[in-house]
């Protein structure tokens, strides 16, 4: 069933399946590739696989190419813990896709963390209107916290 389809560029928006999670696992651990200025770049698949069994996982596919990004979402709280799109489907509309389907799905604002050297990420949620919060009292973290409009 998809949620969102966009028919132009191929691919869809729909809930996770069991199956999916091997593909879900090769795109996270492809994307987390781009992040050099972590120490490493495990992948730890329990936290995975956590997120995946307690909150709501969303996937975009494309008939051809298969599973191409996903998002988890706290669809309680509107918390987006993981959001990634493969680097060759960027700028096809699916980041923003995930997104506008996670908000329906929790009709809240969604919010996120990302680390502040993640300026593609950081500059993608800006172009969609998204703000940055200011923690209180914690000048020096690592991330920034995010709040779509």
């Amino acid at each position: 069933m998809a949620l969102k389809t966009h028919h132009a560029a191929g691919w869809e928006i729909r809930p996770h399946a069991r199956e999916d999670r091997d593909a879900i696992k090769a795109v996270l651990q492809t994307c987390l590739q781009e992040f050099p200025w972590h120490v490493t770049t495990r992948f730890d698949p329990d936290a995975l696989e956590h997120a995946l069994s307690y909150t709501t996982a969303i996937v975009a596919t494309e008939k051809k190419a298969g599973i191409v990004g996903f998002m988890i979402v706290n669809t309680e709280s509107g918390y987006v813990s993981h959001i990634f799109v493969l680097p060759e489907w960027r700028l096809c509309g699916i980041g923003s896709g995930l997104l506008e389907v996670g908000r329906v799905l929790s009709g809240k604002r969604l919010f996120q963390e990302l680390d502040v050297r993640n300026k593609y990420g950081r500059a993608a949620c800006a172009a969609m209107g998204w703000s940055e919060m200011v923690p209180e009292g914690n000048t020096g973290s690592w991330q920034v916290r995010l709040i779509s409009e």
